[in-house]
């Protein structure tokens, strides 16, 4: 998928419409502003040390030395299923996170390496971000491996790991030379994620010849429905989605979406009877039809 870097996309579409040459971007690939995350200091944690030279939060020491004798990379012991993490203080938007790879003997061990990024201080209960590292990317020593978050993601937690093994045995050490962040502003990150706090007009076909015309609007941030049992419980990669599922369901005047798994839940309760509770990283919209 296209992700922006600074004010330019990566990717553009160009499409002929009527004779005319068009250029289009999805708003999902709105082009915004990315910065570095200032990670150190921060805590961070691992499943095991490999030794009091290896901690977890020499990933995050600002040195970006990948040899690991020098002392600057972070490396678990032998585990099944090894991991680390650092918890950002408070939630971020997220768009890059990238992992930087030891330049000595022992690199391809990246390989397999996946990255998540959430709210939820247990990491397996957190999204993916992107892809795997692939063992193309393990075998450069010192690599500079950029994950993409796209859509982007509101995380308070960022955490790596890696079940990868080879010929049928463990081959697990997490070594980690650094972990970089970079981040969108919140209110960029919202509009980017939810495609716009009013998701727009548009008609749909029910049953032909009757349209439907409805529009959503943003009502609470971090917040989730507590007063009605859902109509459907779904999964959807956007809120967009989630709002369309709702306008084809002609009982559904509000939703709630879960930024980080994705859960769609429609409701038939209208604006003004909507009771919300503390939910990070959960979004609610009302739905206004006409």
């Amino acid at each position: 998928m296209a992700h922006c870097e600074g004010k330019w996309l990566e990717k553009n579409l160009l499409i002929f419409l009527f004779g005319i040459l068009v250029w289009f971007c999805p708003l999902s690939c709105l082009c915004l502003d990315l910065t570095a995350l200032d990670l150190h200091g921060m805590q961070a944690s691992q499943i095991s040390d490999y030794n009091s030279f290896s901690a977890a939060a020499r990933a995050i020491d600002g040195n970006l030395n990948t040899s690991y004798a020098d002392g600057s990379c972070s490396n678990t012991d032998y585990n099944a299923h090894p991991w680390w993490k650092v918890d950002l203080g408070a939630n971020h938007c997220l768009g890059h996170i990238t992992l930087v790879n030891r330049g000595d003997d022992g690199n391809e061990r990246l390989n397999g390496a996946g990255v998540r990024a959430g709210i939820h201080n247990d990491i397996f209960n957190n999204a993916a971000c992107g892809l795997p590292v692939t063992r193309d990317q393990a075998s450069i020593p010192g690599a500079h491996l950029q994950i993409v978050c796209d859509p982007p993601v509101i995380a308070r937690y960022v955490s790596v790991d890696d079940d990868f093994h080879v010929n049928g045995e463990w081959d697990n050490l997490l070594t980690l030379c650094e972990v970089m962040v970079d981040e969108y502003p919140m209110e960029d990150c919202l509009q980017t994620t939810t495609t716009d706090s009013d998701m727009s007009t548009a008609a749909i076909a029910v049953d032909a010849p009757i349209y439907i015309t409805s529009k959503s609007s943003l009502m609470f941030v971090d917040k989730q429905v507590t007063n009605a049992r859902p109509l459907s419980v779904l999964h959807m990669k956007l809120p967009m989605q989630c709002f369309m599922r709702c306008k084809m369901n002609n009982g559904c005047w509000s939703f709630d979406y879960v930024m980080t798994s994705g859960q769609c839940r429609l409701y038939d309760i209208k604006a003004g009877d909507i009771n919300a509770d503390d939910q990070p990283g959960c979004l609610v919209y009302a739905v206004i039809r006409g």
